[in-house]
């Protein structure tokens, strides 16, 4: 009798353990700076209720010319087996934007449903906060305030789009300070905190691979495009 009522609680234990796992959270925070010449952009990922972290960051963007498009440099670290940190640079041009667009166009041939699935998946992530403010100055007074118009249009309507997308828990912080008297600057901040759950992302990933066979060579195409960009 003891023995099964250790098994039972040993097993209900395990259940517990297993489902607070699967309804923990995947947390994202983003985080964009630009001030004139100088950018930065970090991403944090935690899981796993913080045992596991990603953490990329790009520490520059520049502009080589207009055919060989913008170097992005890179880093990268995780702590899954033993810490691991990496770094590099690359080229982003037409080209490779080019490629970038045909190879998307295949993984929607070879996916049933992609766009639908990318939307329904959207729709799980939770949007806790999001903040984005600009500052900018030019030479004249109605010229700045024009573009400072110009600059809060943009953003209202890039985020009324995302918010038929996206689930927002908060409503987003939008500023746009235009600065007269001052050289001609431009400073802008973005930062944003999302959640997901792990057994949604789970789920997606599992209905993801149920698209993927129902299309006939539509693993082969994953792979190849996949392990073509390692």
């Amino acid at each position: 009798m003891w023995i099964w009522l250790g098994g039972s609680i040993l097993i209900l234990l395990l259940l517990l353990v297993l489902l607070s796992i699967l309804f923990s959270k995947i947390t994202f925070h983003l985080k964009a700076k630009k001030e004139n010449k100088d950018e930065t952009i970090l991403l944090d990922v935690t899981l796993l209720f913080g045992l596991i972290t990603f953490h990329y960051r790009i520490p520059a963007i520049g502009l080589r010319n207009l055919q060989e498009g913008l170097w992005v440099e890179k880093e990268s670290s995780d702590n899954l087996i033993e810490k691991h940190t990496s770094a590099g640079e690359q080229e982003i041009n037409k080209e490779i934007l080019d490629r970038w667009a045909e190879e998307f166009r295949e993984l929607v041939q070879a996916t049933a449903g992609l766009k639908a699935w990318l939307k329904r998946t959207l729709r799980r992530v939770d949007f806790r906060s999001l903040e984005w403010s600009t500052n900018v100055a030019l030479d004249d007074a109605a010229h700045t305030a024009t573009l400072a118009g110009a600059l809060w249009a943009v953003k209202t309507t890039l985020v009324g789009w995302l918010s038929y997308h996206i689930s927002l828990l908060q409503r987003p912080k939008l500023f746009v300070v235009p600065v007269f008297g001052s050289p001609p600057s431009f400073a802008t901040e973005l930062t944003c905190v999302a959640e997901m759950r792990l057994v949604h992302a789970l789920y997606a990933g599992l209905v993801l691979v149920t698209r993927v066979l129902r299309i006939k060579g539509g693993v082969r195409k994953w792979l190849d495009i996949v392990f073509k960009k390692q």
